[in-house]
């Protein structure tokens, strides 16, 4: 009893020179400011420490109490010693790394959630974080490769009207991901009101806001990987090389560092190690230089005026090159013929066609007009549409075959749905969570029809 009752109820004061009030750590360290714990011990513990905080010092120990969820085995045990359910952290270490155990913890503990993972299976529960350690070495060491070792002029220095619609793209969303992140996290103490005497209360609207940290993470590492790597970088390989025009690659390589510095200090408290040997890596680090004590990375480094958002239109014409790729089976290596007709949008499509010809591996050409026969298309945002030609790359009579067959037979069986559901004794006898999956099953059917008989009119003529 006197160990709970110690560390529970005693332990904020005692430890800081409690019952002596003008104690110097008791006044420099109480109170303090966020208590991290599991819910399971609120009422034993952390309730009787902010009792005993008012009773014997008029004030809490603490403005916040930070409740994370807890390891749970597969059969949602809570891991104990006792059970023999527990996983040994420095297994994990010894096999994937301290940065894939930590990434796994926190991006898989969500408000309220619980993480799952399998004591007899560490590669199964800690493939998350792996992957996600293995991808953002795989990403730095690309970057750099493509960075070079040369000094790098400061983002600050360079004249903002040469930045390309990919560098305005990704400023912009690097101050997004900046935003999101600091949402997440949430301010880090009570915003002192007037009426607040000591600045510890927080205000309604702030009662909610911050310490999700699972979101926080999934932020950063979208914009690293699904944004910086998958579109910034593949767009700006040609102005990295040495044959690159040097007023652009200057550009290129300040936008690029700037945002891979970033993104960096965005990880780092989630991934310490992996960001850490990484950012040694920059241009320009100095010796005693350390990522831990850099600047967390601020808003502004987009100009003003949002044009950034234009390559949105870049990328969707990509997706839609590569999606029908994909659908009509033709070879990731085969170069394409795309015409996109814009009638709204000609002059983003005019000044990046040869981005969008080299992400989606097409020799593009922008224009108006009607399309060719034979031809895939897919509508883009605005009324624009991407249109390739198919014939020479797939046998067109062999594939208008194989998709009036297809169609023939979605046909018959959204008949056969259809017949069921107007059935009442069907209807009425049926459990409703089965007349529920037919219906959304025959809906889903409908859809399918309607994409595949644009097909067969589009490359068909009928």
């Amino acid at each position: 009893m006197l160990d709970t009752w110690f560390s529970s109820w005693l332990w904020p004061l005692s430890t800081l020179g409690w019952p002596n009030e003008q104690a110097r750590d008791l006044k420099a360290f109480y109170p303090t400011d966020v208590l991290v714990t599991a819910p399971e011990i609120l009422f034993f513990w952390v309730a009787r420490m902010i009792m005993a905080g008012y009773a014997f010092l008029e004030r809490a120990p603490y403005h916040t109490v930070y409740l994370h969820g807890t390891a749970r085995d597969t059969q949602h045990r809570r891991m104990s010693k006792s059970l023999g359910n527990g996983v040994d952290p420095m297994d994990v270490v010894s096999l994937y790394g301290a940065d894939a155990f930590r990434w796994t913890l926190i991006a898989g503990l969500g408000i309220g959630a619980d993480v799952i993972l399998d004591p007899a299976d560490l590669e199964k529960s800690f493939s998350p974080g792996r992957n996600f350690a293995t991808k953002l070495w795989n990403i730095g060491r690309f970057l750099l490769s493509n960075l070079g070792d040369a000094p790098v002029r400061p983002l600050v220095d360079i004249d903002r009207r040469r930045f390309a619609l990919p560098d305005l793209w990704v400023l912009e969303r690097f101050d997004g991901a900046v935003a999101e992140c600091d949402g997440a996290l949430g301010p880090l103490q009570p915003t002192k009101a007037a009426d607040d005497a000591d600045g510890r209360h927080w205000r309604a609207d702030e009662r909610y806001a911050g310490l999700r940290l699972n979101e926080y993470a999934e932020s950063a590492r979208r914009f690293v990987w699904n944004e910086l790597a998958d579109w910034y970088l593949e767009s700006v390989k040609g102005r990295l090389g040495a044959d690159a025009e040097p007023n652009d690659r200057e550009v290129a390589r300040a936008v690029l560092l700037h945002v891979f510095d970033g993104a960096l200090r965005l990880l780092h408290p989630v991934v310490p190690f992996i960001t850490e040997a990484l950012w040694q890596k920059l241009p320009g680090r100095k010796p005693g230089e350390f990522l831990i004590r850099a600047d967390w990375p601020r808003l502004g480094a987009a100009p003003d005026g949002g044009r950034g958002k234009e390559f949105e239109l870049v990328r969707d014409a990509v997706l839609a090159v590569r999606q029908i790729r994909g659908d009509y089976n033709v070879a990731p290596g085969k170069t394409l013929d795309v015409i996109i007709l814009s009638p709204s949008d000609r002059r983003v499509y005019d000044d990046n066609a040869s981005t969008i010809g080299r992400l989606a591996r097409a020799r593009v050409t922008v224009g108006s007009g009607a399309a060719p026969e034979s031809a895939a298309h897919a509508v883009l945002r605005g009324g624009s549409e991407v249109v390739v030609p198919l014939a020479g790359l797939i046998d067109v009579d062999k594939e208008c075959q194989r998709l009036r067959g297809e169609l023939e037979a979605l046909e018959k069986q959204i008949v056969s749905r259809e017949q069921r559901l107007a059935n009442p004794k069907y209807v009425e006898r049926a459990p409703e969570h089965v007349v529920r999956s037919d219906r959304a099953t025959l809906d889903e059917m409908i859809s399918k029809r309607g994409q595949l008989s644009e097909k067969v009119r589009t490359l068909c003529g009928a």
